[in-house]
């Protein structure tokens, strides 16, 4: 790889809105034509999105305070042209790759005033090439047009079948994080700007422009795996003669190494390893990674390398296309052979300004390792996360289950989009499949939702060209040995034919009407895993203080503040999102039966309320494994300052929820079934652990100070088992649940009441259980 010459830092950024930007005399191209123009000229930063410079150099205020969203829109027609000058020494006869990672969105690029390609999609690189007699030597200049998605948008033909939420039409077409648009997790800013690095360099004569080493085979008794590499180089102009291609791996004391004659521009290395260390996922072993090189060698001359971190492991998906109230269905990933059990949290964009995404990965994913989930969805309503966090989670064992970046719509299928989205599937295919982490390819979040329900059936889903054509034409041809589906949840045929919606998948989503979390909607769900399923809880007095103005704090009826930081793009009652302040409240009364008199007692009665309903969510699916398989709550942070689902809020403060999460998740853990109709409640054991285990427990009854059980018992390797039953005195009890288990004690509790709860009596019983704080 040639000399690399980062880009990032200080650029300049023109700001005018479109209105002014078609009255300009001449077209902005260079630094010249931009200082001409008049327009407002200001510091930036690349990586950055522009309103945080705008912010930082005083033109406005914090975007997320208050009433500021709706200023937002007031800049969604705003021209942006960022502009750097750098010093430069060309070379001769030399090829140089001007390399954007993220450009938001739609642009068009110059270098010294020439115009050299207009780009469209934010999700992926461009990388343009440059011949050295383009530069001068000494100062040269880039300029980078960002248009607004709002103009570029109305060029689009848009037919009836071509549907998006209220806010999101003009994302259908272009290839912009849909989130952006507004949500109900996030406000509508549209925003713009360079959002990922920028760099310069030579282009090399050798390199491999694709390598990916996978497992082919592993023995059952994991004692033998084929390994084969895939490559495809640029070889330059040179004969293939004597070039060969060496593979080569360490981890500890396993290694392996093969080689192969050159005899085409890609070609595949097959070969066995024997006693390999096996990469598993967390909570079911250790997470072995082998440092691997790939070369292009001639007569001992390394012509191109390439290096990288990769697991010997295998992963599968068993699905079938429905189930029924009796679980005959089936919706399992095994790991090397082993039926694994999921407990995941979903994955949105870090930050509503995505430059800021980056910084927060390692904080966010510190919070998934410390709750031990062994999975991550990466929501398809954002974007495609930054290398380092693939490559954490290679060395945290947490598996990614990753969307194509499509959501809750149905998207253009003309041969320009389609070949568009196809060319951004490949790109991400081969740029993330080599991460042992990586479970599974998701076409999209919810859109064969959008053609049932939206159409009232009328169209079904498998007519989608895009993630039945197009990105699994991308997956079949550039990752094959990773399972695929089109959509979660997924209707595939044999689904849709037999009318009976979404309630008969084995792979759910679900949200429901979210009344009371023990409703007949939750428990009674025929759901083998739940890839989507939260709870609102409102962040704690001192962080709703860091986004809503003082004298809007309270109440939060008929409350503008509330309503766009729920999250509606206006602060009108009447909007799709606007239903999310009240919901919460609702969840309030059902589980008290009371309103909240002041903020601080919404904030605590809504935290229990969501922890409670997590709790139960995940205890359920624990207790009832193997008929239930996975879940997957939301989501673990919020991306912007709101009332949310996250059990994080966005400064990184904790709800209620989160503790009790970390309770429920314990990989040898105690839980309760509910009452049966004697009042007797269940006690499961559960041991998610690949070797058995020994748990030691008592349970005590807050409310009458009594010990109801005590006991030792053996829980088989991942199982769930019934080890006991006590009984609930009349679903008056408070249990607090403790136990051993390797030499680490763990706690949780449980409540047998029926809603609505004394919050009085709740709180005092919970402090007493040690489950709440002080």
């Amino acid at each position: 790889m040639g000399e690399i010459y980062s880009l990032n830092g200080k650029w300049q950024i023109g700001i005018c809105s479109d209105e002014i930007y078609r009255g300009l005399d001449c077209k902005i191209t260079d630094m010249k034509s931009l200082d001409e123009s008049g327009i407002l000229v200001t510091d930036g930063t690349v990586p950055g999105n522009y309103e945080i410079d705008l912010e930082r150099n005083g033109y406005i205020r914090d975007p997320f305070f208050g009433k500021n969203l709706l200023m937002e829109q007031e800049r969604e027609m705003n021209h942006l042209f960022y502009e750097k000058v750098f010093e430069f020494e060309p070379k001769e006869n030399r090829t140089y790759l001007l390399e954007f990672d993220g450009i938001d969105t739609v642009a068009e690029i110059y270098l010294n005033g020439r115009f050299l390609a207009k780009v469209d999609n934010m999700l992926m690189t461009h990388s343009l090439p440059v011949h050295g007699k383009e530069f001068v030597k000494g100062d040269n200049e880039i300029l980078v047009h960002i248009i607004p998605v709002a103009v570029e948008a109305r060029k689009y033909d848009y037919p009836m079948l071509v549907y998006a939420q209220k806010y999101g039409a003009d994302g259908l077409y272009i290839r912009k994080s849909a989130y952006m648009f507004g949500w109900d997790i996030f406000p509508r800013i549209l925003s713009g700007g360079i959002w990922k690095d920028v760099r310069l360099l030579e282009k090399p004569e050798f390199k491999f422009l694709q390598s990916y080493l996978f497992t082919k085979f592993l023995a059952d008794d994991w004692s033998k795996c084929t390994l084969e590499c895939f490559y495809e180089l640029e070889a330059g102009d040179l004969p293939y003669m004597d070039f060969a291609v060496e593979v080569e791996g360490k981890c500890g004391d396993s290694q392996f190494f093969a080689t192969a004659d050159v005899w085409s521009k890609s070609g595949r290395i097959k070969f066995d390893v024997e006693h390999p260390k096996l990469w598993w996922l967390r909570r079911s072993g250790e997470q072995n990674l082998y440092e691997t090189e790939v070369r292009l060698v001639k007569n001992e001359v390394v012509y191109a390398s390439k290096k990288f971190k990769t697991g010997i492991r295998t992963i599968d998906l068993e699905r079938t296309s429905l189930t029924d109230k009796e679980g005959t269905g089936e919706f399992c990933f095994y790991v090397n052979h082993v039926k694994t059990f999921i407990l995941g949290t979903n994955w949105v964009p870090l930050d509503s300004l995505p430059s800021r995404g980056k910084e927060k990965i390692e904080p966010a994913l510190e919070l998934v390792k410390d709750l031990d989930c062994n999975m991550i969805r990466c929501w398809g309503g954002g974007y495609y996360e930054d290398d380092e966090f693939y490559d954490r989670c290679d060395e945290a064992g947490i598996l990614i289950w990753q969307d194509f970046m499509e959501a809750c719509g149905r998207y253009p299928e003309t041969p320009e989009f389609l070949e568009k989205i196809y060319k951004e599937a490949v790109f991400q295919v081969r740029r993330l499949r080599q991460h042992p982490c990586l479970a599974v390819w998701a076409g999209d979040n919810e859109n064969d939702q959008s053609y049932i329900y939206e159409t009232n059936g009328h169209v079904d889903p498998n007519v989608n060209r895009n993630t039945r054509g197009m990105i699994r034409r991308a997956v079949r041809e550039n990752d094959y040995v990773r399972d695929y589906i089109p959509s979660s949840p997924y209707v595939d045929r044999k689904a849709y034919q037999s009318g009976t919606g979404e309630t008969m998948l084995p792979e759910q989503h679900l949200w429901g009407p979210r009344d009371y979390y023990k409703g007949k909607f939750y428990s009674e769900t025929t759901a083998h895993f739940a890839s989507e399923i939260g709870y609102h809880g409102c962040p704690a007095p001192e962080s709703v203080r860091k986004f809503i103005s003082e004298e809007a704090l309270w109440p939060y009826h008929e409350n503008g503040e509330w309503l766009l930081h729920a999250s509606s793009p206006t602060d009108k009652p009447d909007e799709p999102f606007a239903y999310r302040i009240e919901l919460m409240a609702s969840q309030i009364r059902v589980l008290f039966g009371c309103e909240a008199e002041s903020l601080e007692e919404f904030s605590v009665l809504s935290q229990i309320s969501q922890a409670e309903a997590v709790k139960y969510f995940i205890e359920k699916f624990r207790t009832e494994k193997w008929r239930r398989t996975g879940i997957i709550w939301w989501n673990i942070l919020d991306g912007c300052p709101q009332f949310s689902d996250a059990v994080v809020d966005y400064y990184f403060n904790k709800k209620l929820a989160y503790d009790y999460i970390r309770n429920s998740q314990k990989r040898v853990a105690l839980f309760c079934r509910e009452p049966d109709d004697n009042g007797n409640v269940c006690l499961i054991g559960v041991n998610d652990c690949l070797t058995a285990k020994k748990m030691q427990y008592c349970i005590a009854d807050v409310v009458t100070g009594r010990m109801v059980s005590e006991s030792e018992v053996l829980l088989p390797a991942n199982s769930a088992i019934e080890i006991g039953k006590i009984s609930s005195d009349n679903r008056n009890a408070f249990f607090a649940l403790d136990w051993t288990a390797d030499g680490e004690k763990h706690h949780s509790h449980y409540v047998t009441w029926e809603a609505p709860f004394d919050k009085e009596k709740y709180i005092r019983c919970a402090k007493l259980a040690k489950v709440f704080p002080s």
